[in-house]
């Protein structure tokens, strides 16, 4: 059997249809939180996650903020903005849809018991990264004794061991942060995990964006956002995201 492992869309549209091409044979979807906000393809990528109906969807801090708009208000002017922008674009089904993503959890699929969690730990530092202390990854788990523990959030690629415990973060669909344009994601067939990567045409996301008139009034936002998505840095090339690409992740 094969499972697609994905996590952290951000409403690119273009990596999750590059992905679900990349991976039209596989049986079952994970997802593992944060669809739609801050991309400018937010409608299109409802749609896909509809097609894909993934049979775990765990909602993360971007997809709370959806159903809790007040949570970002506080935010910059640029951001309030944007998210406000994508908010009132969506398609009616769209809260409702979000409504029905879960909490972390133990979950079963495909013959495989996985501890499911977004990877918000609430502070940033408590962020998830590949050097981060054991502590942190302990916290994943929630004080269960799961074995295997998928999340997201951080958008890096990568595993990391814990005695017995495997931690496994399948990267960003939508906003990867290590210096590469590409969809990151993971593959369990016949429950061997394989991290996966795969290119994708830039074009329509950035399209997509033009469209968003109240960025009109953010030039410098809006560039930041063009320059992050284009050289693959996501939020902005710095460290720790520097460093990590320098040491191969994705």
């Amino acid at each position: 059997m094969k499972i697609l492992l994905i996590s952290d869309i951000h409403g690119n549209a273009e990596a999750l249809r590059a992905v679900m091409q990349a991976e039209a044979d596989a049986d079952a979807t994970i997802f593992l939180g944060d669809a739609l906000l801050s991309g400018p393809q937010a409608n299109e990528t409802l749609k896909l996650l509809g097609e894909l109906q993934p049979v775990v969807a765990i909602r993360g801090n971007h997809d709370d903020e959806v159903l809790d708009p007040s949570t970002f208000r506080s935010w910059p002017a640029e951001w309030v903005a944007l998210n406000e922008w994508i908010l009132a674009d969506l398609d009616a089904s769209a809260v409702s849809a979000i409504e029905q993503f879960t909490d972390s959890g133990q979950y079963e699929f495909g013959g495989i018991s996985a501890y499911l969690h977004h990877g918000d730990l609430g502070r940033r530092d408590l962020a998830a990264v590949p050097d981060a202390a054991d502590e942190v990854f302990e916290l994943l788990a929630d004080g269960t004794d799961a074995e295997l523990v998928l999340f997201g959030h951080t958008h890096v690629q990568f595993t990391h061991q814990i005695g017995r415990r495997t931690f496994i973060n399948p990267g960003s669909v939508g906003q990867p942060r290590c210096g590469v344009l590409h969809a990151c994601y993971g593959v369990f067939e016949n429950g061997v995990y394989d991290p996966r990567q795969v290119r994708y045409d830039p074009a329509p996301w950035l399209a997509a964006l033009d469209r968003i008139n109240v960025l009109s009034d953010f030039p410098e936002f809006k560039s930041w956002l063009v320059e992050g998505f284009l050289n693959g840095y996501g939020i902005g090339k710095r460290e720790p995201w520097t460093r990590y690409a320098r040491q191969g992740y994705r």
